[in-house]
């Protein structure tokens, strides 16, 4: 199978917050801290969740630092580094 690359990762992120975890009057970026848009602790768990069915990785407990869980952009690269 093909790597994926960070981009495509940040894409189906920046997708599933939208349409899942966000009202469709909010504008988000890879790069929008999740606090900006009201992104609770609840809110990184179920993307998290979603990063390990959609891409089939479990992102160690260690990697889950207050910094890699700051924005879909933050996350994207902690995630690139188990495919």
């Amino acid at each position: 199978m093909e790597k994926i690359s960070v981009e495509q990762i940040s894409k189906e992120l920046l997708l599933f917050v939208q349409s899942n975890l966000l009202d469709s009057k909010i504008a988000i970026t890879p790069e929008t801290p999740f606090n900006q848009v009201g992104l609770d602790s609840m809110s990184i768990i179920e993307i998290v969740l979603f990063i390990e069915r959609k891409f089939g990785v479990a992102i160690s407990e260690k990697d889950l630092t207050p910094d890699s869980l700051k924005s879909i952009q933050s996350l994207s690269d902690c995630t690139f580094k188990y495919l």
